[in-house]
């Protein structure tokens, strides 16, 4: 019952929409740490590109000034002066001039004659002490000409460049103020991340609308699967529906009280293992067969019969009638009909073809269904048997003599002989008045047959049943005597007229190589 309540439709929909839900977050979570990772790098390149090209020129025009101040000026070493004439953005860009050896000599940090060191300016802005011997390094192996960039302190919001000015021991270094440049990059980083959040509250909304949707067409089809439900309750009909591409064969529930079947749930007709056992196994192969040809030859099915088992084990005839729904491409999308029991049609059609096949006074086949059946066995290669013509000797004067009665007791009898002492499978069939046919099948050998006919004539002859009546009886090979059925009949017919000139109550094999002599004459 725990399974039955947690495999309904209602509980399997939650799942999918929890499960879609779940996916939905993954790929959302993922999508937004990708994204702020990336527009991050992003936003910090070309932040950087743009502060140092702005750096380098602001540089370039102090390092102008201070050479071209210090070139007039009478006091060439006056480096404080030089310094301030410089044409300084307070709000953004710093200038300080300092030695090859770290030493500040001249910038605003400069007070009551205490000594600064670039090194103690990085550590004020949390620059760790590797880098600062990174940067001391390179002060003391620079010389004059281009600007050097220290481009390994930008990880640390550090915009840092620096010229030797020509023939002194004096470096002019020039960069942008860290809080600032902090304070820049977090807005820029800030609008991407709102930017990116924004682009994913969309996609968040647009999710939600779509599962809203979902759920509300799923209830709509449930609820029309419900009606399907409780209206084949009351149908005398049972609807099935085959899904052409997950491969699935589903009947509607009241298939379990019409027929008299156990509960079906979904078949998977083309998996090993599904559970296919209530079709007859005769007739698994046409219902595969149906299932995988279905629209290649034609889209709709009105005649198509075959066998389920009933609870008791028994196996009743049913026909499937059905249609192909495609799609707009033109695929088939799903096969759709219904199933009928037609158990009783079927067992009428087969009494009629029974009747129409056995001959009424004897039950023995008639003729025409004789020829019929005899013709079928001769179309498989490897057939092989003998074909016996019996005729009752004298039957006109039994009629005669004792009456049309009689002589139908005589046909009754020997028919019933016949049935009793050939095999089941064997045809035994009345032509006409008094002649009779039997065809032993698997059958190669003429002492065989020959030993069969003189078993019929020792029970007749031994016979006390009234009339006591003889046959004479011919027997012919197939297909050594004849190779189809009427040119067999023609060497049966010949070897039992071979017997009846002989004395009658024998038998005469043809065996279609040499002609066997006749048997003796049964004493009657």
């Amino acid at each position: 019952m725990k399974n039955n309540v947690n495999d309904n439709p209602e509980n399997r929909m939650k799942r999918q929409w929890l499960a879609i839900v779940a996916v939905c977050l993954v790929v959302m979570t993922f999508l937004t740490v990708f994204l702020m990772n990336r527009y991050r790098t992003k936003t910090e390149k070309v932040f950087a590109e743009l502060m140092e090209e702005s750096l380098l020129s602001s540089h370039s025009e102090a390092v102008t000034e201070i050479e071209g101040y210090l070139n007039e000026s009478e006091d060439q070493e006056d480096i404080e002066a030089a310094w301030e004439k410089l044409d300084k953005d307070e709000s953004n860009i710093f200038h300080y001039i300092c030695n090859s050896e770290g030493e500040i000599l001249a910038g605003d940090m400069i007070i009551f004659d205490i000594k600064y060191t670039v090194a103690t300016e990085l550590r004020s802005v949390h620059v760790k002490d590797k880098k600062i011997a990174e940067v001391e390094e390179e002060l003391k192996n620079l010389t004059s000409g281009e600007p050097y960039l220290f481009s390994q302190l930008e990880k640390s919001d550090v915009y840092l460049v620096a010229s030797k000015l020509e023939g002194r021991d004096c470096i002019l270094v020039s960069g942008y103020r860290s809080g600032k440049m902090q304070n820049y990059k977090s807005v820029l980083i800030k609008g991407n991340r709102m930017l990116i959040f924004v682009l994913l509250g969309c996609v968040a909304i647009m999710v939600v609308l779509t599962a809203r949707l979902y759920l509300k067409q799923q209830k709509r089809v449930m609820k029309g699967q419900a009606r399907y439900d409780i209206l084949s309750e009351f149908s005398d009909t049972v609807l099935f529906e085959y899904d052409c591409l997950d491969k699935t064969l589903v009947f509607t529930p009241n298939i379990t009280t019409l027929f008299g079947l156990k509960e079906i749930g979904p078949i998977h007709p083309f998996e090993e293992n599904s559970d296919f056992t209530m079709v007859h196994p005769d007739d698994v192969g046409k219902v595969k067969n149906l299932l995988s040809t279905i629209g290649e030859d034609k889209d709709e099915i009105d005649d198509f019969v075959i066998r389920f088992k009933d609870k008791n084990g028994n196996y009743r005839w049913v026909r499937w009638m059905g249609r192909l729904v495609r799609g707009r491409l033109g695929t088939p999308q799903a096969f759709l009909g219904k199933i009928s029991d037609v158990q009783d049609e079927m067992t009428k059609e087969q009494d009629l073809r029974e009747k129409a096949s056995i001959d009424g006074l004897t039950g023995a086949l008639n003729r025409k269904f004789a020829e019929q059946k005899i013709n079928e066995l001769m179309q498989n290669k490897d057939c092989k048997g003998y074909l016996f013509m019996l005729d009752i000797d004298d039957f006109k004067t039994v009629n005669d003599t004792m009456g049309h009665a009689i002589g139908d007791l005589a046909l009754i009898t020997l028919v019933k002989y016949l049935k009793e002492h050939f095999r089941r499978d064997d045809i035994v069939a009345r032509l006409g008045g008094d002649e009779f046919i039997v065809f032993m099948t698997n059958t190669e050998q003429a002492a065989v047959a020959e030993a069969k006919g003189q078993e019929i004539l020792n029970i007749l002859a031994e016979s006390e049943t009234t009339p006591h009546f003889t046959v004479s009886i011919g027997a012919a090979a197939y297909p050594a005597a004849g190779k189809d059925y009427e040119s067999l009949y023609l060497a049966a017919d010949h070897a039992m007229y071979v017997s009846k000139k002989s004395g009658k109550n024998r038998i005469h094999v043809d065996d279609g190589i040499t002609e066997a002599a006749p048997e003796h004459k049964i004493d009657s």
